[in-house]
């Protein structure tokens, strides 16, 4: 899939926040799905993931929530368009981790970080060797 603009609605992107600042000291991790169509991906719903790490510094997601959200995916005939997760102490910028550990080059990674104790969010398109700012909004 060639790299789409993410439009987020408000209180999807409210909610991605609230999970992460609830989650710290620990990173938080999700997924955003719903359909991509002339170049726009349109988020329909959040699904919070468990960080089966309960790390302050990496994130994996734990199978059996992974599993409910991509089975609920399906039912509602939407796709993974973005990866969340946060960096509770530090800047929203990949880390070699984050894009060694890549869920996919076709998704948007979101990634809530605390640089100043406020939440702030970017979005990159990952490879393992590279990381590029992605285009999005909230709507």
């Amino acid at each position: 899939m060639a790299p789409f603009r993410l439009r987020i609605p408000r209180p999807i992107h409210e909610e991605m926040l609230a999970r992460a600042v609830a989650a710290r000291p620990l990173e938080c991790c999700g997924l955003l799905a719903g359909t991509v169509a002339a170049g726009v991906g349109e988020v329909r719903a959040i699904f919070p993931l468990v960080n089966e790490l309960h790390s302050a510094t990496e994130f994996v997601s734990e199978p059996r929530s992974l599993f409910a959200a991509m089975k609920a995916m399906r039912a509602d005939g939407v796709d993974v368009l973005a990866v969340y997760h946060s960096h509770p102490a530090s800047a929203p910028v990949p880390s070699r981790l984050d894009r060694e550990r890549n869920y996919s080059e076709a998704v948007v990674n979101l990634i809530v970080g605390f640089p100043d104790g406020e939440p702030e969010v970017r979005g990159w398109w990952l490879s393992e060797t590279d990381a590029r700012e992605a285009e999005w909004s909230v709507s």
